[in-house]
Order: C-alpha cells, then sequence, then structure tokens
C-alpha cells in the first residue's frame, strides 16, 4: 500500500504515446499531440520545477489529464447498467454520539481516496462507527496525484468533538506532511501511526516518523513484527474490518469477460509498484498454465493508474502481446462495481512479491472465490493451505529500481511451475475449487471480521493514558 511519491515518475514527463487495445481489437495511440507536448516538457527543467510548486489541486488536474488519455483506451466500455444505483454502507448512528465510558478516537486518512490506503482508512472508521465508538473524522491531504473520488464519508467529516488520540492512516514517507495539515486541539493528542508495509525490514528513511509518533498500529503481525525490529514503542495489531463486498448489479458482459471461458481476475494499482505486484509474472504462469489457442480460459488484468507510468505499462502491454484471452483494463472505477468485477470471475490471482495486507486476495475470499496466491508476506494473516492456493516461493533481494527504499531487502520470487499447476489443477476441478472458496469465506468472515476489530480496538482505547503512558504493544484480534 506504499503511495509512489512524484520523484522520477512525473506525468507531465512520460511521452505518451502508447499502443493499446480495447475489447481485443487494435486501439488507439494516444493523442500524437500529447506526446509531442511530454517529450517537450521533459526538456524543460524550469516547467517541471513551476510544475512540482503547483498547488496539489492543480497537479492533480494536470496528471488526471494525461491519465484520462489512457483511460479513454484501456478503460471498460460503460453500458447503461454501470450507472444504476446500487446501495451503500450507511452509518447506523452518529459517529460523535455521547460515550459512557468517555473513550473516543481522531481519525484521520484518505477517507475520498480511491487505492488501498484509503479504502482501509474508511474501513476502520465504518467497523467503529458501526459498533458505537464516538470518533472524529478528518480528511489528510495527498501530495500524489490520486483519485479522490470516493463519496461514501464524505458527510461524516469534521463531525464529533475531539478526542484525546489521533490514528493517522498515512505512511511514514508521507507522515510529516500530514502531521502538518492536521487539526489542532486545545492540547496534543496521542499520535498513533496505523501504517501499512509490505517488506519484513522497515525503510530507515522511516525512522524520523516512528520518532514523531507516539505508537504504531498495524492490520498483520507480518508488518508488526518489521516494526518492533526498529523500534521500542508500543505496536499494536488490529485484524483488518473487512465489510461484506456491496456489490453492484453488472455482470460478466458489462466487463467484456467471455460467458463460456472459465476466468481469473488479477489486480493492481501502478502506484504500489508493478514489480512487487507482479502482474507480468501472472501472464506467463497463466500462458504457461494453458495453452495457446485454448479460448475456453481467460485473464483480466484490472489495473489502475496505468497512464502515470506509461513506461510500465507498456512493459505489461508488451508482455500480452497479441494473445487475445489475456485483457488489460486500466481503469479507476467505484468500489461496487470492483467487486462485482470480482464475482464476474471464477478465481483470483495474486503473484505479488511482497504483501502487507492483500486486500484484493482477502475480497475474494470473502465472496467465495478460489484464490492463487504467493505464501508469503501479509496476505498469511488469513490464507493456509487449506483456504487458498499457495504458490510456492524463494525469498530473493530486491534489485536497485525495483522499490522505493528497499534496495537490499528481500522478498518472495513465486514458482510460476507451481502457480500453473494451481491454475490448472482449478481448471479441471471445479468443484474442488469451489469448496475451497466455501472454505475462504467462512475463514474470511471470522477472521477479518469487523465487529471483532471494532472490540479490539474499543478495548485498546480503555488503556490508552493521554499523558504518555500506554502499555507496550501487542495483537489485539
Amino acid at each position: 500500500m506504499l503511495i509512489t511519491p512524484l520523484v522520477n515518475r512525473e506525468p507531465i514527463a512520460a511521452p505518451l504515446e502508447l499502443q493499446v487495445k480495447k475489447n481485443g481489437r487494435s486501439g488507439r495511440s494516444l493523442s500524437a499531440t500529447v506526446s509531442r507536448a511530454g517529450r517537450w516538457a521533459a526538456s524543460q527543467s524550469w516547467l517541471l520545477a513551476a510544475y512540482k510548486l503547483m498547488p496539489m489541486r492543480i497537479r492533480q488536474g494536470v496528471s488526471s489529464t494525461f491519465g484520462a488519455h489512457v483511460q479513454r483506451s484501456l478503460g471498460f466500455e460503460r453500458t447503461a447498467r454501470w450507472d444504476e444505483d446500487v446501495a451503500f454502507w450507511r452509518p447506523e448512528r452518529e459517529p460523535s454520539a455521547p460515550s459512557d465510558d468517555g473513550i473516543g478516537v481522531n481519525l484521520v486518512g484518505y477517507f475520498s481516496g480511491q487505492f488501498g490506503l484509503a479504502e482501509s482508512a474508511r474501513a476502520y472508521a465504518k467497523a467503529l462507527i458501526d459498533a458505537g465508538c464516538p470518533i472524529s473524522l478528518h480528511e489528510a491531504d495527498i501530495d500524489v496525484p490520486h483519485s479522490m473520488g470516493d463519496r461514501t464519508m464524505r458527510s461524516l467529516m469534521g463531525a464529533g468533538a475531539r478526542h484525546g488520540v489521533d490514528i493517522v492512516f498515512v505512511n511514514p514517507d508521507h507522515f510529516a506532511s500530514a502531521l502538518e495539515r492536521m487539526p489542532v486541539g486545545s492540547r496534543r493528542p496521542r499520535i498513533v501511526g496505523f501504517w501499512f508495509w509490505e517488506l519484513a525490514e522497515v525503510p530507515r528513511q522511516w525512522l524520523p516518523a516512528i520518532e514523531a509518533v507516539d505508537e504504531i498500529m498495524v492490520a498483520t503481525e507480518f508488518v508488526a513484527d518489521a516494526f518492533r525490529a526498529v523500534t521500542d514503542k508500543p505496536v499494536t495489531t488490529i485484524n483488518y474490518p473487512l465489510q461484506i463486498p456491496i456489490s453492484s448489479r453488472l455482470a460478466r458482459s458489462d466487463f467484456g469477460i467471455p460467458e463460456n471461458a472459465y476466468a481469473f481476475l488479477c489486480t493492481f494499482d501502478f502506484n504500489s509498484a508493478i514489480e512487487r505486484k507482479n502482474p507480468m509474472a501472472v501472464v506467463r504462469a497463466f500462458r504457461a498454465a494453458f495453452a495457446s489457442g485454448r479460448d475456453d480460459f481467460f485473464l483480466m488484468i484490472k489495473s489502475s493508474n496505468g497512464g502515470r507510468q506509461p513506461d510500465q505499462l507498456r512493459r505489461l502491454l508488451d508482455e500480452i502481446g497479441d494473445d487475445q484471452r489475456i485483457q488489460v483494463r486500466d481503469d479507476v472505477i467505484e468500489g461496487h462495481h470492483l467487486h462485482a468485477l470480482q464475482h464476474a470471475c471464477d478465481a483470483y490471482v495474486s503473484l505479488h512479491r511482497a504483501e502487507g495486507l492483500g486486500l484484493g486476495m482477502a475480497e475474494s475470499m470473502r465472496i467465495g472465490k478460489p484464490v492463487v496466491a504467493t505464501g508469503w508476506s501479509g496476505n498469511m494473516a488469513f490464507m493456509n493451505e487449506r483456504n487458498s492456493l499457495l504458490v510456492d516461493y524463494t525469498l530473493t533481494q530486491v534489485e536497485a529500481g525495483q522499490y522505493p527504499n528497499a534496495t537490499g531487502m528481500l522478498w518472495a520470487e513465486p514458482n510460476l511451475d507451481s502457480a500453473a499447476s494451481l491454475m490448472r489443477k482449478l481448471a479441471d476441478d471445479r468443484e474442488w475449487g469451489r469448496n475451497i472458496g466455501r472454505r475462504a469465506a467462512v475463514d474470511i468472515a471470522e477472521t477479518l471480521s469487523p465487529a471483532r476489530s471494532a472490540d479490539a480496538m474499543m478495548r485498546w482505547l480503555t488503556t490508552v493514558d493521554t499523558s504518555g503512558v500506554h502499555p507496550h504493544g501487542q495483537q489485539q484480534s
């Protein structure tokens, strides 16, 4: 869930002339005029310097303009059904309702964001609100171009009294700027960083942020162990509160998925680093599993923000080549449509090299889909050999340029033969796969229960001493 910084990834500086596909047909290239403008801008150091000094709202507008060209070429074809209304989550009570025991918490995060870290902040907020915990919600400013169109919690922003604890869902690489913009009360609250990370070591560049907080919260013990290795401050694990995904009524035909094919789904955000998410390995494993010409198998790769990293998008499209069984849709879609896409596919695949949690895997398991995934890192908090199809791996070093602040650290290299074998087994024995999916749904409902997560956080709140004393962090489940 790292949010990739702008450095060396400015969309204004990148050539954007890409050949893309749309629904299996040869698509149009992105505007030659835009491409020429991008190449010209790349040579104008004064323009890039001015761009970096623009207010974030303007920078996001510029980035969105470039990204929109990619989305128009690689996005889903919107049928009339895409505009149908769907039931959204609504709070059962006011978040500012008084509490008899006096507990309460301020949550700070990207509540309007359409990316993983924002979804996580909303998930914990929803769980606490539904449990009756008094909270106050505050939007964090994001200094990286990103889609901020989620309206789920907009009416709740800024509501409620200020409490004595701030839980901030902003990762250490952007934490300092978030602290500067946080609302100021009559006294300094206890500051807790709720952080996500994907490797077994914490970057040394994060140490100043660790010094700035009173304690740390995380969603998995995998991440907790990484932070405990570099600090004596309390580190507490609160399991992710996964709501039952609310899905729209979109079906296979609305996504361009063949009706009679066994369909695999892989999702990722280019801002989360393509080398870590590793979709190229999914493409290779799919081809190794199913011989060319077998049109009864299909792979949907749903990405977002490819227009902000056109070179990486080109790599992915080149890897796929002219294989009509594999389609890329680079598009930012609303959550209920994403959940409909998960329902429309038969299985989910993640050949990641590292995950702090793995929300796409968890959501697919929650609705009963079998998941093929690398058997290492944060996803092992809820995956096992009984409820998942775990891919063998070897630990290798992160090479320079593969992931920010991680060179020399270890992550997993999934075994493609293992992945291909599991994908073939799913296709050959579909009842076996459905049984795994059913077990997964039961396990996820218990392990990632919103009620249990909220209860754990509320119990933690009763132990907080806002004068600065707090018992050593531990797992709360």
